[in-house]
């Protein structure tokens, strides 16, 4: 992306007045801002908008009187990370702390309940967007023997062959690479790696790690990358090259 190119943010909830309301204040903030008010027309949109992210309504009314096929936010979720690891901001009523999970199991960044202030939204964006655009502070590339981290390009080789994760996927493996052998405490890896951990329950550490293992290990129900340390939280094997 160039200086002169907007971030583009799509918006996808029922609500009208959310969307101009939110539309609003991240046209003022400077970012590029595409609305629909239903998950099937998001993913069609994302097609032609290439978004750099997405905030996501979970629940979306089923209107039988109506001919347009309704799709739910966490269904909508799901499709998008069949194909993409842009960063998805979740939006629900509930406050249930099982829905964050579930939410941030299929593949969210964060997760925002509403009612929600258009201050703390913008923050919770700029802070996604940190996560999965900046420099980390100590850019060394990390070689293994079976893996490669490149925090410039936010890239992860296994045996040469290219992995793609997300946005928090990759920085919590970078955390855990860069002191192999250290074990992490699942409140550290909170605060590195999610940068702004206030609204994130810890259990999302767990379910992140899961996903990474799909991703990277040979065997995930046996991992030999990413280790669990008991009561305690994680650490990474692997022989530096």
């Amino acid at each position: 992306m160039t200086r002169n190119q907007k971030i583009k943010i799509l918006v996808i909830d029922d609500d009208q007045k959310l969307l101009r309301d939110v539309r609003a204040h991240l046209d003022k903030l400077g970012y590029e801002v595409s609305t629909v008010d239903d998950g099937v027309s998001g993913l069609k949109r994302m097609k032609s908008f290439y978004p750099d992210l997405i905030v996501l309504d979970v629940n979306f009314p089923n209107d039988n009187g109506s001919r347009r096929q309704s799709l739910d936010g966490v269904e909508v979720l799901r499709r998008i990370r069949e194909s993409s690891t842009v960063p998805v901001l979740m939006l629900s009523i509930t406050t249930i702390s099982t829905m964050k999970i579930m939410a941030l199991s299929i593949g969210a960044d964060d997760y925002v309940s509403k009612p929600f202030d258009l201050q703390e939204l913008s923050a919770r964006i700029e802070s996604i967007l940190r996560r999965t655009n900046q420099n980390i502070p100590n850019t060394q590339v990390l070689r293994f023997q079976r893996l490669c981290l490149d925090p410039g390009e936010r890239r992860v080789w296994k045996d040469d062959q290219p992995i793609e994760l997300t946005g928090i996927e990759f920085d919590i493996l970078y955390t855990l690479a860069r002191k192999p052998e250290h074990v992490f405490t699942r409140d550290y890896l909170l605060e590195h790696a999610w940068k702004d951990s206030s609204f994130v329950v810890p259990k999302a550490v767990d379910v992140h790690i899961g996903h990474i293992r799909k991703k990277i290990e040979d065997h995930p129900s046996s991992p030999t990358f990413i280790i669990t340390v008991r009561s305690v939280g994680y650490r990474f094997e692997d022989v530096a090259l």
